[in-house]
């Protein structure tokens, strides 16, 4: 089995193949066909051998590319249920994080953006029965239904927008991106307690997933250090 961060400018995504297909976690932003399309030339693959794709949650640097993704390959989409508001552009934003919405209000609408089709909307330690089994690992927060999704085989959790380690400085998202910024630190603190080896970020910069997976415990021991001085 393998996989392949494909890097944005600022936002990435993963691409997962194995011997029965190819599968995406998130779909990109700005010129994410185009880095789909290399990907599947450079491998030998075609449009048609991308079986599924799964989004982490429902922001629109996720999200843009999927409609046209399921149109050229015909493959499964998956997302999370607790943002289907967010995926059909109708969530209703909050507080600080009102800008975030006047932000994706304005992108949809230069973007062109159409809402894809959900083929099967996931839950809490779902499984899909994707590269060996993707066990579903809600991490609210940045959104209300956003999730990590984790190969047990591989002990790799990919993390989507859980934090962020662009300069070897993990954080949170920024307050103005999330839906609940207290939520967020209880699910960095589950995120590090599980029994993995590995995590990959949608925000980052290029590092190993080792080396995530010590700023994520080291943002994880900041967060409990925090609470503690509270």
């Amino acid at each position: 089995m393998n996989y392949l961060q494909i890097r944005g400018v600022l936002v990435h995504f993963h691409v997962l193949w194995d011997d029965e297909g190819v599968y995406l976690i998130d779909g990109g932003f700005i010129g994410g066909i185009r880095k789909i399309e290399r990907f599947l030339k450079s491998h030998g693959f075609a449009w048609s051998d991308v079986k599924a794709l799964v989004l982490t949650h429902g922001h629109l640097d996720h999200t843009l590319n999927v409609r046209r993704i399921q149109e050229k390959s015909g493959c499964l989409v998956y997302a999370p249920q607790m943002d289907a508001l967010h995926i059909s552009g109708k969530y209703p934003y909050e507080g600080a994080a009102r800008l975030c919405g006047l932000a994706e209000a304005v992108g949809r609408f230069f973007l062109r953006y159409q809402p894809p089709h959900v083929d099967r909307w996931i839950g809490s330690e779902d499984v899909l029965p994707i590269w060996g089994g993707l066990r579903v690992i809600h991490l609210p927060g940045h959104t209300l239904g956003h999730s990590g999704l984790l190969s047990v085989e591989n002990k790799l959790l990919f993390a989507a927008d859980l934090f962020t380690n662009h300069i070897r400085n993990p954080k949170l998202p920024p307050t103005v991106f999330n839906v609940d910024d207290e939520m967020n630190v209880e699910s960095v603190k589950k995120a590090a307690a599980l029994d993995i080896e590995g995590v990959l970020l949608n925000h980052s910069r290029v590092c190993s997933p080792e080396e995530s997976l010590a700023d994520l415990k080291a943002l994880a021991a900041l967060c409990s250090y925090t609470d503690q001085k509270k």
